[in-house]
């Protein structure tokens, strides 16, 4: 895995994804790309990002943002994971497995997930996926 980290980066480093993308530099893509690539692997809603970026003073309409992440995923900078009908996105682009705990509504690395809730029983069997991109959806009954 391959952390990309633009929280410090030069216009340069910018523009080499802002280029690839297809995009022209904006005081809000700009922001996007700090916010998201700071180092720190993570996952996120369109929704969750959203506020985080409302909450530093950056508005996006959600469409626009959207888009921006469609492109970035489409580009290979983000991985796009479907759990319960809505979008999550993940920094770390190589294949493993996710859970998705739905009465939290977030999602985690498998290897995240069983070191957080040792007291949930999940098969063995999945430490042998670790080359596959799996979501499992947790839900209590």
């Amino acid at each position: 895995m391959n952390l990309i980290n633009l929280e410090n980066a030069s216009k340069k480093d910018l523009d080499i994804i802002l280029n690839d993308c297809g995009w022209r530099q904006t005081k809000q893509r700009v922001v996007l790309l700090k916010t998201i690539f700071n180092g720190i692997d993570k996952h996120f809603s369109v929704n969750s990002i959203e506020q985080v970026l409302k909450d530093n003073g950056s508005f996006f309409s959600y469409t626009t943002l959207f888009e921006n992440l469609n492109t970035l995923t489409d580009k290979g900078y983000l991985k796009r994971l479907t759990c319960d009908k809505r979008y999550f996105y993940d920094t770390n682009t190589s294949d493993h497995i996710h859970v998705f705990n739905e009465d939290e509504n977030k999602i985690y690395d498998y290897e995240e997930y069983k070191i957080i809730h040792k007291d949930l029983p999940i098969p063995a069997c999945l430490d042998l996926l670790k080359e596959y991109s799996l979501v499992i959806n947790l839900k209590k009954k």
